[in-house]
């Protein structure tokens, strides 16, 4: 048999010739080993061109249930029972009303053994396992809903789940439960888990859609990277070119809207392709918060982030309500405050900070190249008078900064 000239096929005309090919070396008593190849190369080809011309229509979950219970000779109480579901529940599905929950296909895969693929609509698909010590009901339901992070309707009991995996698997995470959170459990400042575990599967989601495509070196992060990322807050977009620097530097930032109950200003985690990623809440809406935050994260980045993965912070405390290391947070503390504020300055405005003025205020801003609102949030801070400058911290402002609303 001459040699053949095997080629893509992309028309009908291609694969009525490669048909006849395969059907010749079939008919061959013995082939050599370039035949066997050939075979196999034009039976690869001819399988790839089918199912892209002619693909395998799945039947319907309602049409693979209704064919079962047929084979099994049943009805639908019958069904009902043998998958331990209510009948009202069975009916909406069977009549089109809803869509069959994960639980509930599980059920029909474990004691139907209508396959998995069949009752998820797509080929080759397998039901994610289920997770026994989860209760989905306890996540923030209607504040994630709210923040459309559910999707455009509210999800009902049994759609909770699927919803949730849907956060899950943007996040590129198995379980809901992936953070490591340390909880202090520190009075009037416990932290609900789940509504944690929300709001970092949400950052991380937003991180991995818009990751930096920029390398990362630690090295090029450390004190003289901080300080640029501070006098940026002397612009009224800071925010927004804080991040695009960050970016620029291979670490992804993002904001994630606060859930009630987190007690999460900021947090840093390592992405799947190991780049860092920073996400804020500003759950105080105030510049002072937003530019400390977002340095005490950069220092957790260059310090720390390589041995712990993630870390999640409450800014108010010297370990915040996660429990962290008091030394990691410390050390990210004093790196951040140092890039905000130069060590003379600041230790000059220490000494000055019980009686000073307005105009003095926004003088050392000045002189520390920095927003006015960061020198008095530091004031605010080394005197524990917090109502003091109220004027000055730029309350509500970050969301203008960042080019955002802030929800």
């Amino acid at each position: 048999m001459e040699k053949l000239d095997i080629r893509p096929i992309k028309t009908a005309t291609d694969h009525a010739w490669a048909m006849e090919q395969i059907d010749a070396l079939m008919l061959e008593d013995e082939l050599s080993e370039e035949g066997v190849r050939d075979l196999e190369v034009l039976a690869i080809l001819v399988e790839k061109y089918e199912m892209e011309q002619f693909p395998v229509q799945l039947p319907t979950p309602v049409e693979a249930i209704e064919f079962r219970i047929d084979q099994l000779g049943i009805n639908r109480a019958q069904l009902a029972a043998i998958i331990e579901f209510p009948k009202s529940r069975v009916s909406e599905v069977l009549n089109g009303k809803r869509k069959p929950s994960l639980d509930m296909m599980r059920a029909l895969h474990e004691k139907l053994g209508i396959p998995a693929d069949v009752l998820l609509g797509k080929l080759e698909a397998k039901l994610p396992e289920s997770c026994p010590s989860v209760d989905w009901k306890s996540f923030p339901i209607l504040e994630m809903f709210k923040l459309g992070w559910l999707g455009s309707v509210k999800p009902k009991a049994d759609e909770i789940e699927t919803r949730v995996r849907n956060l899950m698997a943007a996040a590129q995470v198995s379980t809901p439960q992936f953070a490591g959170v340390r909880f202090r459990g520190a009075e009037n400042k416990e932290p609900n888990p789940y509504s944690v575990n929300a709001w970092l599967m949400r950052a991380m989601g937003e991180a991995i859609s818009c990751e930096s495509e920029n390398d990362f070196n630690t090295h090029d992060v450390g004190h003289d990277f901080r300080r640029e990322i501070a006098k940026l807050s002397l612009y009224s977009d800071g925010p927004k070119r804080a991040f695009r620097k960050l970016n620029e530097a291979g670490i992804t930032a993002v904001y994630v809207p606060f859930l009630k109950k987190t007690h999460i200003d900021g947090a840093c985690f390592s992405l799947p392709s190991g780049k860092p990623a920073i996400a804020v809440s500003l759950r105080h809406h105030r510049l002072d918060n937003f530019w400390f935050t977002l340095l005490h994260e950069c220092a957790h980045v260059e310090r720390h982030l390589p041995d712990e993965g993630m870390i999640i912070d409450e800014t108010e405390g010297s370990t915040g309500a996660f429990g962290n290391d008091p030394a990691m947070e410390d050390e990210a503390n004093k790196l951040a405050r140092s890039a905000l504020v130069p060590d003379d300055i600041h230790d000059e405005l220490s000494r000055v900070a019980e009686n000073i003025s307005k105009a003095k205020v926004q003088a050392y801003a000045r002189k520390a190249d920095v927003h006015e609102a960061i020198i008095a949030g530091q004031v605010r801070m080394m005197t524990g008078k917090y109502t003091h400058f109220s004027g000055l911290v730029g309350q509500g402002e970050v969301a203008n900064g960042l080019g955002c609303v802030r929800q």
